[in-house]
């Protein structure tokens, strides 16, 4: 059997699907097909298919909850895999090891019920741990960085690795992972180091974080915060975009959310199209520009390849 066959073994096993629409798995709905789009609900699974794609000469994709990232409307070859990996181990007093599919609500509110502190802030972000790890996602104040001892990882290679927090460049909204010679490693689980605390003063800070994201985070299909606030500017890239009188600039199915500027919406689902995000986006950086003397820099993903027409 050849390694291209027994990578497509894996994911006749694993239940694949063929030409499966990216849309369908993304928070803002839209994205081409994928070559192959296979779920992952183990740690073991997920090293499997890294591998067997990279003996493969297969490219490899991963997402988390799909938030923060556009793929553009030609889709991604090769095997996009979702990952769906959850586990989550306490292997100290204040200390745990859990996979990188880990939604960040559903952990800063297990973790608080346990008596651990320190993930509250991240209870209102929609997505998955290891998706927000490349950007060293935060809120409110505190990051991944904060609270992050180290991370294991299945390298371009197949290898598995574990590296210390130290060793990722973790900044604002930028690691290693985006440009410092880790682009290509799979994250397959993170371990944390909190703070014990009180129970009841955790749970109540989440639903504080939960109530200020339902009042200013826009609801329904969109690309979530996509602007870096940038540096050595007192206002932030939503406050910008506001007072450049973009709020409401609509392209296609893409529009400038009314509430908080710093997100841009799908108002069209079954129309939208990736170009009318990537237009609405560099139409946002050129006023922006042009107005304040600031190129605001996307803090999403953007990846795939551009649809036969149009190129």
């Amino acid at each position: 059997m050849t390694r291209s066959q027994m990578l497509q073994a894996l994911l006749h096993e694993l239940g694949a699907l063929r030409a499966e629409l990216l849309s369908r798995h993304t928070f803002v709905q839209v994205g081409g097909p994928a070559d192959w789009f296979v779920v992952v609900r183990d740690r073991d699974a997920l090293i499997d298919i890294v591998r067997a794609a990279h003996f493969a000469g297969t490219p490899l994709s991963v997402l988390g909850a799909g938030s923060n990232v556009l793929i553009r409307d030609g889709g991604l070859r090769g095997v996009v895999l979702r990952n769906e990996t959850r586990a989550c181990r306490r292997i100290g007093e204040a200390t745990f090891e859990v996979d990188s599919g880990a939604r960040f609500a559903a952990l800063a509110r297990s973790t608080a019920r346990t008596g651990l502190t320190g993930l509250e802030w991240a209870a209102g972000i929609p997505g998955a741990i290891g998706g927000g790890l490349p950007t060293n996602a935060g809120a409110y104040g505190s990051e991944l960085s904060d609270v992050l001892v180290s991370i294991s990882t299945v390298a371009p290679n197949g290898d598995v690795a574990e590296l210390s927090a130290d060793e990722l460049g973790l900044s604002y909204r930028y690691s290693k992972f985006r440009g410092g010679g880790l682009q290509g490693h799979i994250i397959t689980a993170l371990t944390f180091k909190l703070r014990p605390g009180d129970v009841y003063a955790a749970l109540a800070e989440i639903d504080r974080v939960e109530a200020l994201r339902k009042i200013n985070a826009p609801t329904g299909p969109s690309l979530g915060s996509m602007f870096k606030n940038p540096a050595h500017e007192s206002r932030s890239a939503g406050q910008l975009i506001d007072q450049a009188g973009l709020k409401g600039t609509r392209m296609g199915a893409a529009q400038v959310s009314d509430l908080h500027a710093n997100y841009i919406l799908n108002v069209d689902v079954g129309n939208a199209r990736a170009t009318d995000f990537l237009e609405l986006i560099a139409h946002v950086q050129d006023r922006v520009e042009e107005r304040f003397g600031v190129r605001l820099e996307p803090e999403i993903a953007v990846i795939g390849e551009d649809a036969a027409d149009d190129e």
